[in-house]
């Protein structure tokens, strides 16, 4: 497992596992690996993506299968509501809500809105 950035690149896997499996005639075998946030996240940026590569060797043949899986880590979206009527000229006020979806505390972001009619947008240090 490694974490591939934006541009295609691979970086150093930092996780491996072997397994050793007898597969019956017309049989299927599984094989599970769970990876928490405190084990990738060091690994990912912003626009990263999480590269699985799976290979496997028939000992009495030699044959070799391989297979690779890309997983794009999806960043939580904003709710963006209105609380009154949107009036030309007048304020309006609008909630905003963010997710926290990691288990850890985030901070120093800041909210900026832009849009048409937004003369000055002001940053919402959060």
């Amino acid at each position: 497992l490694s974490a591939v950035r934006y541009t295609g690149v691979s970086g150093t896997p930092f996780r491996q596992e072997q397994h050793r499996r007898a597969v019956p005639p017309g049989q299927e075998e599984t094989v599970t690996m769970t990876v928490t946030y405190a084990e990738y996240g060091p690994h990912v940026g912003d626009q990263d993506a999480l590269k699985l590569t799976a290979a496997g060797v028939v000992e009495e043949t030699g044959q070799v299968v391989a297979k690779e899986l890309r997983v794009r880590l999806h960043a939580p979206e904003l709710t963006l509501t209105l609380l009154a009527p949107a009036v030309v000229g007048q304020e309006t006020p609008v909630q905003v809500v963010f997710q926290n979806p990691l288990p850890e505390t985030l901070s120093g972001a800041t909210l900026r809105m832009e849009g048409a009619g937004i003369s000055c947008p002001k940053p919402f240090q959060m």
